[in-house]
């Protein structure tokens, strides 16, 4: 009998994870390596868009994922007064904490056997297949994956990086608890996300579990009081009265120690892949949250990965196969990331009318939502259960 597979993964993120799960499915041996010493996902919560639904049912995680989450069924967005400017009605996206996600997928991954080495930072890799450890280790595997995130040492030693892009905005990113109030309307109208926009400034609100508010609060790198953490209640509250409840709720019951500003990105490779090495996530290809697909290409060019593997025995042309089929979505998914983004500066009369033509013009929103409704490579659907 042939020896199985084996690869050696570097970061348990969402990428890393996926990855990981989908090669053991596959019959590899898997080791993943993450460098801080418990399972820790940043960001909070994300929404989960049909693609990523895909991504996790392939897996056989679905029903667990989506036991920590919210079925978003508006999305609005809405100016500094609160009034709309676009409106959604439907949907089947799902708005779920990151930790939630990750411990669900590591767990999977525990009982297909994979290793997860926590306190196991990485100090590069080599083309031959070989993943370095700080301690000066070298692990010998068919396959090496770097899905180390935005700062990757693995894709850094390989020299693959073309070009970063630091962006004029960020965000601060965070959890709180949802008002009675709120958690009634639901049961009315149906969960929403919304997006409130005030000059350069953005507050996004969405429902990621029963009791539990996500907010992601964005502005211009250069906007000092509104990047302030802890958050400045009295000026975010100018931009936006009408949640001047929302901040000083934030500002109460936040662990500050946690939250970060962190800078937007966009980053570009020369190749994903250099031998037996493949590059994935945030490593290979980060871009603005703008629509919430970093860690949905992340996750589907995971799966996507382990799918040309169990193509060809040929580690390296599987590698080439599945950059070449997989890198034009995600070089779109970036680019309309970047398009979206630029309303942030854009004057509001401009910016209004920008929006009504997103929730109008069906060839604009099949752009923006093309990567969301876009079918994984590799994607297995569950087998539908017979009537008794």
């Amino acid at each position: 009998m042939p020896k199985p597979r084996h690869a050696e993964i570097a970061g348990a993120g969402f990428g890393g994870l996926v990855a990981a799960v989908a090669l053991a499915e596959r019959g590899w041996t898997v080791r993943v390596h993450e460098r801080t010493p418990i399972l820790r996902a940043e960001g909070f919560a994300i929404a989960m868009q049909p693609n990523m639904l895909k991504v996790v049912e392939s897996l056989g995680a679905r029903d667990e994922v989506l036991r920590g989450g919210v079925r978003i069924l508006r999305r609005e967005t809405r100016n500094g007064q609160n009034r709309p400017r676009m409106v959604l009605r439907g949907g089947s996206g799902y708005r779920i904490s990151r930790q939630h996600i990750a411990t669900a997928l590591a767990d999977r991954a525990a009982r297909l056997g994979v290793e997860i080495d926590f306190d196991s930072p990485i100090a590069g890799a080599d083309p031959s297949g070989e993943l370095v450890l700080t301690t000066g280790r070298r692990l010998k595997a068919d396959l090496v994956v770097g899905a180390d995130g935005i700062n990757s040492v693995v894709r850094d030693r390989l020299g693959l990086l073309a070009s970063r892009r630091v962006h004029p905005d960020g965000a601060m990113r965070l959890v709180v608890s949802r008002t009675p109030e709120d958690v009634a309307e639901d049961s009315v109208l149906g969960p929403m996300t919304c997006e409130y926009w005030s000059l350069t400034r953005r507050v996004l609100t969405s429902p990621c579990g029963a009791q539990e508010l996500y907010v992601a609060m964005s502005c211009l790198a250069g906007d000092g009081e509104a990047r302030a953490v802890p958050m400045n209640v009295e000026s975010w509250s100018r931009s936006f009265p009408h949640l001047g409840d929302l901040f000083r709720r934030i500002r109460a019951e936040s662990e500050w120690g946690r939250v970060r500003w962190a800078q937007f990105q966009t980053i570009k490779l020369k190749r994903w892949h250099a031998g037996r090495v493949a590059v994935l996530g945030d490593a290979a290809h980060s871009m603005p949250p703008n629509l919430g697909q970093g860690a949905g290409c992340a996750m589907m060019n995971a799966l996507s990965l382990a799918a040309a593997l169990e193509e060809t025995s040929d580690v390296r042309a599987a590698l080439s196969a599945w950059e070449e089929r997989e890198r034009p979505l995600t070089e779109h998914t970036q680019r309309w990331s970047e398009i979206y983004g630029r309303l942030t500066t854009w004057p509001e009369q401009m910016r209004s009318l920008a929006f009504t033509a997103l929730g109008r013009v069906k060839w604009l929103r099949s752009r923006y939502q093309r990567t969301a409704n876009h079918v994984p490579t590799g994607y297995r659907p569950m087998p539908i259960e017979a009537e008794p």
